[in-house]
């Protein structure tokens, strides 16, 4: 059985630290990363050379960007007040997209409590609202080839809006659209038991897998729900990769390291 392709979220360490990094994904034999670019600028002003760097030693060293996240991390924008005038939402959509042409990447993930603070909206009304603006986004989508993966995040992490996998299906299901996917973080079990069921109905409209602990801690432990899920995912041949999602300010390159080698060993 051919192995399956694993990446790493550069969210889990910290940016000046890239070359310890490399030689850990290559000792563990890492495809690749999922990249929030401001892990590696300040701010998205003029980011895009240093995109450009960082692209290039990505390549020399043979790994691969799997996805863009943290998409709208430092931007104060919230569909939901501004969707009237979206233009600077617009805009900075585009920035992402040619972030992805750069880095020769095909998936954006979309989480972003913030951005989808639905304050005191009601759900139909909010779901009128994101709607309209996947709407807009598909032609941008389409013409680049990319596609966006809308990510349900539990309550728990502040979320008041897509917490629920099912609100999700019937949102994605709504927009037919290839370019729109669901991004399935199995953080949706953090605080719930593994509904197996609910994912095998649901497989072909996953656009990205990601697999983390409660609250992004290292892998060094697996919890029961990950350890089932990931037992399904090794069986089915038609998942062919699947992305780490660990969140630190620092670096810890032994945890790291450890983490990866039990995804490894659990998957391949």
């Amino acid at each position: 059985m051919k192995k399956k392709s694993i990446y790493l979220s550069n969210l889990s360490w910290n940016k000046r630290d890239l070359n310890n990094i490399i030689n850990i994904l290559k000792e563990n034999n890492i495809t690749g990363i999922d990249c929030a670019p401001l892990q590696i600028s300040n701010n998205w002003i003029k980011i895009e050379n240093k995109i450009k760097n960082y692209s290039k030693i990505l390549k020399k060293k043979k790994i691969k960007i799997n996805a863009v996240q943290g998409i709208f991390y430092k931007k104060k924008f919230n569909i939901f007040k501004d969707y009237k005038n979206s233009s600077n939402i617009t805009k900075h959509i585009k920035k992402i997209i040619n972030l992805c042409k750069i880095l020769n990447c095909k998936k954006i993930i979309l989480g972003s409590s913030y951005f989808r603070d639905k304050k005191e909206l009601t759900n139909n009304d909010a779901d009128k609202i994101f709607k309209n603006f996947l709407k807009q986004t598909i032609p941008v989508l389409k013409k680049n080839k990319i596609t966006l993966c809308l990510e349900a995040i539990p309550k728990q992490y502040n979320e008041n809006y897509l917490y629920n996998f099912d609100h999700l299906v019937d949102l994605v299901n709504f927009m037919k659209s290839s370019w729109i996917k669901i991004n399935f973080d199995t953080s949706l079990f953090h605080y719930k038991p593994f509904n197996l069921k609910k994912l095998k109905e649901n497989l072909h409209l996953i656009g990205n897998f990601q697999i983390s602990q409660k609250k992004f801690k290292y892998f060094t432990k697996p919890s029961k729900n990950n350890l089932l899920f990931l037992k399904y995912f090794k069986k089915n041949k038609m998942l062919k990769s699947l992305s780490l999602e660990i969140i630190s300010n620092d670096t810890n390159l032994k945890k790291i390291n450890l983490s990866l080698k039990n995804l490894t060993k659990l998957i391949n």
